[in-house]
């Protein structure tokens, strides 16, 4: 989140912003232990993984996949890693 928001132009303020604020979402439930399940964290851990080497591709695989098959886990957070990719992909 940092190298995009020292990336991304000022007009994009408050779209970083909205997902930095989300993704504060997932931390607390991860620090609290609670809304995640392992499996869940784990595919998190991964698709972090998939971000710090730029693959996006994969990253957006996983955002998909727990998406689609893990959708009582997710919340308002889920859109903050949407953007993530998203923002990353677009500031090399």
């Amino acid at each position: 989140m940092q190298r995009v928001k020292a990336r991304a132009p000022t007009s994009f303020k408050a779209q970083v912003n909205d997902a930095e604020r989300r993704l504060n979402i997932l931390f607390d439930h991860l620090n609290n232990e609670d809304l995640l399940k392992p499996a869940t964290v784990e595919s998190m851990a991964e698709l972090a993984r998939a971000l710090q080497a730029r693959d996006y591709d994969t990253a957006q695989a996983i955002h998909l996949d727990i998406f689609t098959n893990r959708n009582d886990e997710c919340g308002n957070w889920m859109v903050g890693v949407k953007r993530l990719i998203g923002m990353s992909r677009a500031t090399p």
